[in-house]
């Protein structure tokens, strides 16, 4: 390989090698809770939620340092990005992964969904799948890196490829094997450099995966290290007639995030239709007359607020991280938000402020909307706080993702409901 192109690619592959880890790890800002019983914690994902990298290459050392979170609302999982290298070059960026649900996230190290099934009994024993599954839809970083990562899957749930576009051009990969947990073993890739053959191999036991691509007479090979989460550790790659690197992935901070703090409670149970003595619940659900004749109940917990009720139909919940009592809490970010660009810091000040999180869902066709302090749009205004919740609300909720949803639906009323 000339001189030349391999230190060029070594600069790409350390690129590249950023967008990967975005499968591989997110955070969690846990929502209000439910009303309803407490759900049983269930399986759960410990992850990074800070990292330094250092990647070393002969004369090139290169650092990257990020830290990321998994937003179970947008169901994004959204890193900031810096990088810089002992050769002058430093640059930042914000990338974002997204998934179809939140189990999704979790199910990528442990058997929750095919081609790694949910456990009978939820609280376990819950087996691991370490080197991790894929399960995120798509990845995209803006700034100095301007990527476009897209994911396929199979019926069975198994990933069947990629497609990322860059500044560099795309590249595309089709798997054509897979192991009995449903990670790939073999596919061909498609690239500027021309076509290539992978094969990929599992070490469970050190937690270790190993791939080996094959381009015009060239073998790159990659070893990636997990820890007992999932969580990437180190690497190591050479390549024929050119300069192998390693990387040392060190952890700076974690968070867990487990099923039974995602899933939706049971629907509440029901009551006789008629006039409650609880109060009322009525709104408008896409320009539909709706009112709770089920299970309406209303709780303050002193930080949270919330509401809920259903119909035949619908069943709604109406939350609000109320702690300064009554006013308009707003959904969705302000206007000179960019939430993919948004600090640690920045985003809990965005949760505290932007502290509603209404939902509707469908019973009968099991569709989906939902506003939150990152998605939708409008205001609650709670006119009462004690001996009961009252006030009125004007929101835009959008579609879940992998709730068969589309379009967003407008969601007003107002509730009066005591505790």
């Amino acid at each position: 390989m000339p001189r030349a192109l391999t230190s060029r690619t070594l600069a790409v592959v350390t690129a590249l090698f950023m967008s990967v880890l975005a499968d591989n790890a997110g955070r969690q800002q846990k929502p209000p809770a439910q009303p309803g019983p407490a759900p049983a914690k269930g399986p759960c994902r410990t992850y990074d939620t800070s990292v330094t990298s250092v990647t070393a290459g002969g004369p090139m050392q290169a650092t990257v340092e990020w830290t990321g979170s998994f937003d179970p609302w947008s169901l994004r999982f959204v890193q900031n990005i810096n990088f810089s290298s002992n050769q002058g070059s430093r640059f930042s960026y914000v990338q974002v992964s997204t998934f179809p649900s939140a189990e999704d996230f979790i199910a990528e190290v442990v058997r929750l969904k095919p081609p790694a099934p949910l456990s009978t009994n939820p609280n376990g024993p819950v087996l691991g799948i370490v080197p991790p599954l894929t399960r995120s839809l798509s990845t995209v970083g803006n700034g100095a890196i301007a990527l476009s990562k897209t994911n396929s899957f199979d019926s069975n749930g198994r990933v069947t490829g990629f497609s990322a576009r860059s500044s560099g051009g795309t590249i595309t990969m089709r798997y054509s094997a897979w192991d009995a947990l449903g990670r790939p073993t073999a596919g061909t890739m498609q690239s500027p450099a021309g076509a290539s053959t992978q094969t990929i191999a599992y070490d469970d036991n050190a937690r270790a995966m190993t791939e080996v691509l094959n381009t015009r007479g060239i073998t790159s090979t990659m070893t990636y290290t997990y820890d007992e989460s999932g969580n990437l550790r180190s690497t190591a790659s050479t390549v024929t007639r050119g300069q192998g690197s390693t990387t040392t992935v060190t952890p700076r901070s974690s968070a867990t995030v487990c099923l039974g703090d995602l899933r939706p409670v049971a629907p509440p149970p029901a009551r006789p239709t008629g006039p409650n003595p609880a109060g009322t619940f009525t709104a408008t659900i896409g320009g539909q007359g709706w009112s709770a004749a089920l299970g309406l109940h209303a709780s303050n917990t002193g930080a949270v607020v919330s509401v809920g009720g259903g119909d035949k139909r619908f069943i709604v919940s109406l939350g609000m991280s109320a702690r300064r009592g009554p006013g308009q809490y707003q959904a969705g970010a302000l206007a000179d938000e960019d939430f993919t660009r948004l600090t640690s810091d920045q985003f809990k000040d965005l949760i505290d402020r932007n502290s509603v999180v209404a939902t509707v869902f469908d019973s009968v066709t099991k569709q989906s909307w939902q506003a939150s302090p990152t998605i939708g749009t409008g205001t609650v205004t709670l006119t009462s706080v004690s001996g009961a919740a009252a006030g009125t609300f004007s929101l835009t909720l959008e579609p879940v993702p992998g709730m068969g949803a589309s379009g967003s639906i407008n969601f007003s009323g107002a509730f009066n409901i005591k505790y």
